[in-house]
C-alpha cells in the first residue's frame, strides 16, 4: 500500500512537471491531456484521476508553485523584527524569488505573459484575487504597526501604501520576466525597495 502511494504522488509529481512544460511552451490553449500525459510518460486517464480536467491541473499548479514559495517564506512572516524591516524582507524575498526557483519563474511566465482570462479558468482567478487581498492586508496590517511606532509617516494611509507594494511586486517581476537577460531581478529589487521604504520613513 504504502508503495502504491509513493507511485502515486511521484506519477502526480511528474504530471505536474510535464504540464508546466507544456503550458510554458504551447500556452494553455494549445496544450492537450494527451500531450501533457506522453510527457509524464503516463495516460490521459492518470491526468482525470488525479487532477480532473485540463483547467485544474493548471488551476491546481499555480496553487501549489505559490503554496510552495509561501511554505519557503513563511519564516519572513513570523520574524520578531521592527514591522517596517518585515515588510523590507518580504518585498525583497518575493522579488528575488522568480530567479532563484525556475519552476517559480516558469509559472509567472505563463499565468502572467502566456495564459488569458478563460472563464474556465475563474476559479483559479479567483483564488488569485483572494490571495492578493491577503497579502495586500498583511502589508497593511504591518504598515499599521509601524505608523503606531513611528517609523512611518503619520499621513500614511496603510491600504494605499500595501498596495503599492504589491504593485511593486508583480510591476518588477512582470519587467524582468519581458528580458530576463537585461538585469538582475535581485540586484534590482534591493534598490527598488529601499527607495519604496525610504519614501514612507519620517524624515
Amino acid at each position: 500500500m504504502r508503495r502504491t502511494r509513493e507511485a502515486a504522488a511521484q506519477t502526480r509529481e511528474q504530471l505536474l512537471r510535464a504540464a508546466l512544460s507544456c503550458f510554458l511552451e504551447h500556452g494553455y490553449a494549445a496544450t492537450t491531456l494527451d500531450e501533457v500525459a506522453r510527457r509524464a510518460g503516463t495516460t490521459r486517464g492518470a491526468i482525470q484521476w488525479h487532477f480532473g480536467s485540463k483547467a485544474d491541473l493548471f488551476n491546481t499548479l499555480v496553487r501549489e508553485q505559490y503554496e510552495r514559495a509561501a511554505r519557503k517564506l513563511l519564516p519572513l512572516y513570523r520574524r520578531d523584527s521592527a514591522p517596517l524591516e518585515t515588510l523590507r524582507a518580504i518585498l525583497l524575498a518575493w522579488l528575488s524569488y522568480p530567479e532563484e526557483d525556475a519552476d517559480f519563474r516558469a509559472m509567472l511566465e505563463l499565468t502572467t505573459m502566456r495564459t488569458g482570462m478563460l472563464p474556465e479558468l475563474q476559479s483559479g482567478i479567483e483564488e488569485k484575487v483572494q490571495a492578493v487581498q491577503a497579502s495586500i492586508a498583511h502589508f497593511a496590517a504591518l504598515l499599521r504597526r509601524a505608523r503606531e511606532a513611528g517609523e512611518i509617516r503619520a499621513e500614511v494611509v496603510p491600504e494605499q501604501a500595501a498596495t503599492a507594494a504589491y504593485s511593486l511586486i508583480v510591476g518588477l517581476s512582470s519587467l524582468w520576466l519581458l528580458n530576463p537577460s537585461a538585469f538582475s531581478l535581485r540586484a534590482y529589487a534591493t534598490e527598488a525597495v529601499e527607495i519604496f521604504i525610504r519614501g514612507l520613513r519620517r524624515s
